[in-house]
């Protein structure tokens, strides 16, 4: 069985960042892209994170090692929503943390913030 959770972090009440975790059993997401990328672009949010589940921490007691994607499988979801939504584009990625983040490119932001470069 596959889960997604969605979690919305708002900063400063301007800004909004949208993270999808995904966790996966093997299943294919390609009945999700569409319904993911509209909830995207009705939320006309700065930044989304795409990042896999880690078997890290207290969730391994209810999820295991093989509910991790790989990389290329987060990289995957992420440029099938790309393509849904032209909207967004791939700013970067991480692939130690298997994550990659979107900008919107219709709200472009600098994603440093001044005070802590």
């Amino acid at each position: 069985m596959e889960l997604v959770r969605i979690v919305v972090w708002n900063f400063l009440l301007l800004e909004c960042i949208v993270r999808i975790d995904v966790y996966t059993a093997g299943v294919q997401w390609n009945f999700m892209i569409p319904a993911f990328a509209s909830l995207l672009q009705k939320s006309n949010v700065h930044f989304v994170e795409i990042k896999s589940y880690m078997h890290i921490g207290r969730s391994t007691n209810r999820l295991e090692h093989s509910d991790m994607l790989e990389m290329d499988e987060v990289r995957s979801f992420a440029d099938k929503l790309v393509q849904e939504n032209n909207v967004f584009t791939v700013m970067d990625e991480s692939e130690i943390s298997r994550i990659v983040i979107l900008q919107n490119k219709k709200r472009f932001i600098d994603r440093f913030i001044p005070a802590y470069c």
